[in-house]
């Protein structure tokens, strides 16, 4: 399921071409937004200039959540635990013979045993495979938000947040429940083709380009799983723009770095803005 696997990497029409970097503004507030990777090469760097051009002009920087926060051992001890089956629960009780059957021989052809995975929540599995697999691509690089996170820090500049680190666990950890089977063998498939799906995409982001970004990750989510699209997108992007228009009206710039697919679509921030009459142009 690329849809889903590439949230943790991420996760609008051909209008809004051209950047990766938006500025959203009417005649007395300005924002910019920037559709970012959570991960990436070292040779992706340096990112695309547009990126600080942003940073250089905005007052604060926004992101969705802590990034500090989201790196410390209390955070990850609560991960930790949100990843674990209850002790009584394995992962095929959750699987059909038939799913559970790819994903033990999936686990066999990588030299990696069943008992290591078979107490995780699937999409804790699902997750810990797909950072797996691009830490063996040389995917293993912190992404645009770490990089403007940690930057913001040395130069004393203002971060905000739009949720809470217990917040966004709670719908990570809601990610595939009901659909276990569609999340592991869409996941299971879409690992075959992670190589190949990753070079367009962040090629496609550093230039800018969201068409097929929309395509194949936004509207490709919406129809083959309604659920998993308001989770992810349009259920948060709800929550987000009122917080988005009262950073505006505090009459300083903020520069607002959230997963590219928040961006993009109907339900998408930019379109949400300029339905609200706001400019929308590519920096």
């Amino acid at each position: 399921m690329v849809r889903v696997i590439f949230y943790i990497l991420f996760v609008a029409t051909t209008l809004f071409a051209q950047s990766s970097v938006w500025k959203v503004s009417d005649a007395h507030h300005t924002l910019f937004l920037g559709g970012t990777i959570h991960v990436l090469r070292g040779s992706d760097y340096p990112l695309p200039e547009e990126f600080d051009q942003a940073y250089a002009q905005s007052d604060f920087v926004v992101f969705e959540t802590d990034i500090a926060l989201s790196q410390s051992r209390t955070f990850g001890i609560m991960l930790a635990k949100k990843m674990l089956l209850p002790p009584e629960q394995t992962l095929p009780q959750f699987l059909t013979p038939q799913t559970y059957r790819k994903l033990s021989d999936y686990l066999a052809s990588e030299g990696y045993s069943n008992a290591l995975y078979e107490h995780m929540q699937p999409w804790a599995l699902m997750m810990t495979l797909t950072q797996t697999t691009l830490g063996k691509m040389g995917i293993d690089q912190n992404g645009v938000d770490m990089f403007y996170a940690q930057r913001a820090l040395k130069d004393h500049k203002p971060q905000k947040y739009l949720e809470s680190v217990e917040e966004q666990l709670a719908i990570i950890s809601e990610i595939g429940k009901g659909e276990e089977d569609v999340l592991v063998e869409q996941t299971l498939r879409d690992m075959r083709e992670l190589n190949e799906t990753m070079a367009w995409m962040v090629r496609d982001w550093r230039e800018g380009k969201t068409k097929r970004l929309e395509d194949e990750m936004v509207n490709q989510m919406l129809e083959e799983s309604p659920k998993m699209y308001r989770l992810i997108l349009k259920d948060r992007n709800d929550a987000w723009m009122p917080k988005l228009r009262s950073m505006m009206d505090e009459g300083k710039i903020g520069f607002v770095l959230v997963g590219t697919m928040h961006l993009l679509g109907s339900d998408g921030l930019l379109e949400r803005f300029r339905k609200m009459g706001y400019r929308i142009e590519p920096l």
